[in-house]
């Protein structure tokens, strides 16, 4: 199963180049993990671009500016593999969050091996994002750039991921916490002058009808229940970050009953073939 571990996908986002260190250590074959570096002249010149947002440009354009001829590059390697783990940090006070753009029962399983606290389905941008390009595409946004402990997570739980698909040989005793899964649909978008009050805090429900940012003289009222996701004043210029509802554990449980009918469903067509050969 061929696996890459994507980093700097944003250039000014390095500890990914920590947590290649520390994976590297595992001594897994090469021909198995391979690290991608998405954005190394956006890395060397310290900068989080070149002209755009590179995980807002997928599938990306033969003729287009720097980030969309990169990603026109990038997605042939990206859908070469098996599975894509991109490594992100964040300027919001989100943590723990594994985001996919989607979340079939192939994904589902790989996300349960890793137990984050938050999954995002990032449906606002699961079209444009550079994991939108791979069969199975797991990002992980733990925290901010430098946080020793962010980088701890992290590789624990990408272990705890390997450790599953028996590429290493670790047992990880299994966290007891609850995973919250939330569907992500719609950027929040920031008029010019507004700030967001302070007791706004992500995956914190915010009521329909309740104020959540101003501008000292007016203010933005919900229109809707919905969960801020990726919410902080420094994270984004034309967007507070984005809307969010919480997925309810039964839809997860019909989407895993699913694939295990569909598994049930391959093998008894392969049964029905063996017979029709023998025969």
């Amino acid at each position: 199963m061929k696996t890459i571990l994507n980093i700097l996908t944003h250039g000014d986002e390095r500890i990914g180049l920590r947590v290649v260190k520390e994976i590297q250590k595992l001594n897994i074959d090469r021909n198995i993990l391979t690290v991608q570096i998405a954005n190394n002249k956006a890395f060397k010149l310290r900068k989080r671009f070149i002209d755009q947002d590179l995980n807002r440009v997928f599938p990306g354009k033969k003729d287009g500016d720097y980030e969309e001829r990169l990603a026109y590059k990038l997605s042939a390697v990206i859908k070469s593999a098996d599975l894509v783990l991109d490594i992100h940090s964040t300027k919001s006070e989100l943590r723990n969050a594994v985001i996919v753009t989607r979340l079939d029962d192939r994904t589902l399983k790989y996300v349960k091996a890793i137990q984050p606290k938050y999954v995002l389905v990032m449906n606002a941008t699961k079209d444009n994002a550079l994991i939108s390009q791979a069969k199975i595409g797991i990002a992980f946004e733990y925290g901010k750039d430098n946080d020793p402990d962010v980088l701890k997570k992290i590789v624990k739980d990408i272990k705890r991921l390997f450790s599953y698909m028996g590429l290493i040989d670790v047992q990880l005793r299994r966290r007891k916490q609850i995973t919250n899964y939330f569907n992500v649909i719609s950027e929040v978008k920031k008029p010019k002058g507004y700030n967001l009050l302070s007791k706004i805090k992500n995956y914190k429900l915010i009521h329909k009808g309740e104020e959540f940012a101003t501008n000292t003289k007016n203010y933005l009222v919900a229109e809707d229940n919905f969960y801020p996701i990726l919410f902080g004043e420094g994270n984004y210029k034309t967007i507070f970050g984005f809307m969010g509802k919480r997925i309810p554990l039964t839809s997860l449980s019909r989407l895993e009953r699913a694939g295990k009918n569909k598994f049930k469903e391959r093998k008894c067509l392969t049964n029905e073939g063996r017979r029709s050969l023998r025969n």
